[in-house]
Parts: structure tokens; sequence; C-alpha cells
């Protein structure tokens, strides 16, 4: 069992966002079951043109923008969001993230279902 630990980003492995579709998108764990964790700790970055296709999954997450701006389509709605901006998706509600800047980076806090998976939606995001 793990009382704590400590650790920088940039020590951590950054692999491609597995989510079909994604393009220029990044991942970084930083917290997770691993480390005795009841929730996931993640960094996303996404380069000029990245994406995270229309999908959806059980988990919960809270999107923290901390550098660029995104427009984030969720359900039938579009949100421009911008460092500082954060926003909650419940499980099961559709979602896209859409990098609108040189580089996005946001930390992305999830809780652990049972079901980790991940549909991708054939669905575009609206680019208003």
């Amino acid at each position: 069992m793990v009382d704590y630990f400590v650790s920088n980003i940039k020590e951590v492995k950054m692999d491609r966002v597995l989510v079909n579709g994604s393009k220029n998108a990044f991942i970084q764990w930083l917290v997770t079951k691993e480390n005795d964790s009841n929730y996931a700790v993640r960094k996303f970055t996404l380069l000029k043109d990245g994406i995270i296709p229309m999908h959806i999954h059980k988990y919960q997450e809270t999107v923290v923008v901390t550098k660029g701006k995104c427009k984030v389509c969720v359900s039938d709605k579009v949100y421009e969001l911008k460092e500082g901006d954060y926003i909650f998706i419940n499980s099961n509600v559709k979602h896209a993230i859409i990098n609108e800047s040189d580089q996005l980076e946001f930390f992305c806090i999830i809780d652990y279902p049972d079901d980790m998976s991940i549909t991708t939606l054939n669905e575009d995001c609206n680019k208003k």
C-alpha cells in the first residue's frame, strides 16, 4: 500500500491517445489505481489540429484546461474553453475535444467504474 509519492510530469511516459480517430493527441497517467488510488489523474497534450473525437464511457471526468483553447462538444452543445476553464462530464455523456491553439494541455480526473471501455461514435463535433 502506498501512503504517498512524489514525481514530476516530465518523468511520466507520454502515450498516444487510443480513442479511435484521435489525432495529435497524447496522454500521461500521473495517478492511477496502481498507486492505490480510487481515481486517476491524467495529463493530455493535443498538438496543432489535435482532436479526440466524439465518444462515450462509463467513467465520470473533470477536464481542467491549463494551456491553450479548445472546443468541447458535450451532448448536443458546443463550448469554447480556455486556460483556467473546466468542465465536468458525467458517465455515458457523449463528448469530443478539438484543439484550437498551437498546443492544448489539460488535466483530466476520472473515477474507476468496473467497465473502463471507450466507445467511439460516428458523429462529428459541430465546428461552429
